[in-house]
């Protein structure tokens, strides 16, 4: 059995905790390439990731190769790991062209293993429907969590996008928090 680099198994843990499925991984002279899939109501989403051998600084050329790749392969959103540094220019299209930029340093542990850190997910467009029609309020009312929060880029959380928590509470039982990701 071929041993898989570890960086090559954190990124396949995190695609399976965002509910995607990696049936296929090809090896090029520099970096792995996955094709996961997440299966939802709406549809299939397709995505592309490109994860490093080795760290590097990821410029804007490799950002736009890999958006070239993603629609030859129709995919959805892409996702580069394994970079040392971005640039602005590749952090400015990155978030333009739906690529999530992720350093080649993964957390020593599993944020959402740990008995303080509740259960986090990105809440579906039905679900934040109907909460803001029950509450009368607008998208904007709902209090915000920054992307740069921990949970929020584990989730792969996008700017707009709603992130439910889930928390124990003792006299209500399971309590559903709602936070509106933002940029910093």
């Amino acid at each position: 059995m071929v041993e898989l680099a570890s960086i090559i198994l954190k990124t396949r843990n995190l695609l399976n905790l965002r509910s995607y499925r990696v049936h296929e991984l090809l090896e090029y002279e520099d970096n792995y390439a996955m094709y996961p899939v997440k299966h939802t109501d709406d549809g299939d989403i397709k995505s592309l990731v490109w994860i490093f051998k080795e760290p590097r600084v990821v410029g804007v050329a490799i950002v736009k190769d890999l958006v070239k790749r993603m629609e030859e392969t129709t995919s959805h959103e892409g996702m580069i790991v394994g970079g040392m540094r971005f640039t602005p220019a590749a952090k400015k299209l990155a978030m333009e062209t739906r690529v999530e930029l992720v350093e080649g340093t993964y957390a020593s542990f599993d944020l959402f293993s740990h008995e303080l850190v509740p259960a986090h997910s990105i809440a579906e467009e039905r679900e934040v429907s109907l909460l803001l029609d029950y509450y009368g309020i607008t998208r904007e009312e709902i209090p915000r969590i920054l992307r740069s929060d921990p949970a929020a880029k584990v989730l792969g959380a996008r700017t707009g996008q709603v992130v439910r928590i889930e928390r124990e509470s003792e006299t209500a039982g399971s309590v559903y928090y709602y936070r509106l990701v933002v940029s910093s």
